[in-house]
């Protein structure tokens, strides 16, 4: 006898637009990952092995270390409403979510994917949902699907912060300063505005794309495109954050041909986009609708040259500006949708509004990647323009023993009228514990509970001797506590106080910066969400911890 483990795999017919208008929908429905037919352990049983809270043997899906997951979004729009999942457990080893991605996943990840109403029984925190880490069944984690996963927990039914979206954690081009790190689902709780550009490529038709957002220069994501490299054109279809500047670049010489499809947008979203040619090119740039269902294409719009940056933003019936800033290799556009788009259309009600770009570029032209003149010159402060929801609380949160304890740490230097001042705070769940004097604040923390249980601060001249104090102090804190630090001033770098952090789970060769802030673990394993960051002028942790704190057993 065998126990069966199904997973549902939400996902459309992957060619854009053939989809348009469509969705798929799980209602008022039961996944259940572990039941209580455990199957029979046989000697030719090849997928035998541990599961569940009580680690006791089972048949398993493909292999012992198969990434088990109830709800597997791929592509979309999706929805999933009124559901419950129950039993699944994360086991070291074998990674267990309610809610996955598709595995080697090289296509599209819609925004307007959406959970609400979500139940959870028998699932700790830590397996609610997983975006995926590089290692067996996951491979590199390295094409484009992988790395544009996202869904709006509509409700806050799996995040506690309803309205919030759940990001990739290494996604920066959805993420802004408010995020918040979910270490053990590898991804984040963000807010914003979201949308799609889609980028056919011809001439060459097998270039990686990188796309680089304005705020974030120093975190591209690069893509391979979606189809073979056999493929007369490529493409590429990343999740965008509205009202932003990106830049874009290749690694050969710049495509001949672009034409750039506005996906998700809503009447006057727009994006800015500095495409990378190399010098000496020559453009040709229109707008057109696109009428799939009847078979139409017409032209909308002309773009001329200006030599104002500020006027790329400035458009009239007909005509739009491109910017062509041939130092630093870049031809700025703005992408802004004209029309209104139905609810789960992917173009507007009129078809899909695009920007096609025909480029005459020079003959031997090298590599087009324009980073290195990019920024800083068009780097941008990061800024909040959607506000992270407020946390659940109270009678509002989901009837389980598992939530969510949202931890800030902040540590930096200001600067007010040429005079330089020290600014330091540890938040938890909204309640703020402030550094008064130069050294280090600690604020212990309840694992089982997720209640702050104590706080207290070590002056810096205490941490330049053997700190005793501070070593007492951690010792007398209970196992299974959660301890955040964060320091003000200057650090003393060196010293015995050093190994007494890595009795909270702080590497053992870390090398301090004059800024520290740390969330650790006082207790006899090292969670995954242990995380110290240290700086010479600013140091900060956004991040929710799971509890009740649990150890996650082996295989």
């Amino acid at each position: 006898m065998l126990s069966l483990n199904v997973i549902c795999c939400l996902c459309s017919g992957g060619t854009f637009p053939d989809d348009d208008g469509s969705k798929q929908e799980v209602k008022n429905s039961i996944f259940v990952g572990e039941s209580n037919n455990v199957g029979t352990e046989m000697a030719d049983n090849l997928v035998w092995g541990p599961g569940g809270f009580d680690h006791n043997g089972r048949t398993l899906p493909k292999g012992v270390n198969f990434p088990v997951r109830g709800l597997q979004i791929y592509d979309g729009p999706i929805n999933v409403e009124n559901c419950t999942f129950r039993k699944y457990v994360s086991l070291d080893g074998r990674h267990t979510s309610a809610i996955g991605f598709r595995l080697n996943n090289s296509w599209q990840s819609c925004p307007n994917n959406n959970v609400t109403k979500i139940t959870f029984e028998d699932v700790p925190m830590q397996s609610r949902v997983f975006f995926g880490e590089p290692g067996p069944w996951f491979s590199h984690m390295n094409m484009d699907g992988d790395k544009t996963t996202v869904f709006h927990d509509v409700d806050g039914s799996v995040s506690e912060y309803p309205g919030a979206f759940l990001v990739k954690e290494d996604n920066w081009l959805l993420r802004h300063p408010d995020c918040l790190d979910v270490p053990d689902w590898k991804g984040a709780i963000c807010s914003g505005n979201y949308a799609q550009i889609y980028i056919q490529a011809r001439r060459p038709a097998d270039a990686s794309m990188t796309i680089i957002k304005d705020e974030y220069p120093e975190h591209p994501l690069h893509l391979e495109g979606a189809l073979g490299k056999s493929n007369h054109y490529q493409q590429y279809q990343p999740v965008i954050t509205l009202q932003k500047g990106y830049t874009v670049h290749w690694d050969k010489t710049a495509p001949e041909e672009l034409t750039l499809w506005l996906i998700n947008f809503q009447k006057n979203d727009w994006i800015q986009v500095g495409f990378c040619y190399p010098k000496g090119t020559t453009f040709s740039i229109l707008s057109d609708i696109h009428n799939r269902l009847a078979k139409q294409t017409f032209k909308t719009g002309t773009f001329v040259r200006t030599f104002q940056m500020d006027k790329v933003h400035q458009a009239y019936p007909g005509r739009g500006y491109y910017y062509w800033d041939e130092d630093s290799g870049l031809l700025f556009l703005m992408l802004k949708a004209q029309n209104e788009k139905e609810k789960f259309a992917f173009c507007s009600v009129k078809g899909c509004e695009r920007v096609k770009i025909k480029a005459e570029i020079p003959k031997g032209s090298g590599v087009s990647n324009c980073q290195a003149s990019a920024y800083p010159k068009y780097s941008q402060i990061p800024i909040v323009d959607v506000p992270l929801p407020k946390k659940l609380n109270g009678n509002d949160l989901e009837k389980t023993n598992d939530h969510l304890l949202e931890i800030k740490v902040e540590s930096y230097n200001t600067r007010y009228y040429h005079l330089k001042d020290d600014f330091a705070y540890i938040e938890v769940d909204n309640k703020k514990f402030f550094m008064p004097d130069d050294g280090i604040q600690v604020v212990v923390i309840d694992g089982s509970h997720g209640k702050v249980v104590d706080s207290a601060s070590f002056k810096t001249a205490i941490l330049q001797g053997i700190p005793a104090q501070f070593d007492n102090y951690v010792t007398n804190i209970k196992d299974n506590s959660i301890v955040v630090i964060v320091s003000k001033g200057r650090l003393y770098h060196k010293g015995p106080w050093l190994k007494v952090l890595g009795r909270l789970g702080a590497e053992s060769d870390l090398k301090l910066k004059d800024k520290l802030a740390f969330v650790g673990f006082k207790g006899h394993f090292r969670p995954i969400w242990t995380k110290l960051v240290t700086n010479a002028e600013a140091a900060k942790i956004y991040q929710v911890v799971p509890f009740p704190v649990k150890r996650i057993m082996k295989l």
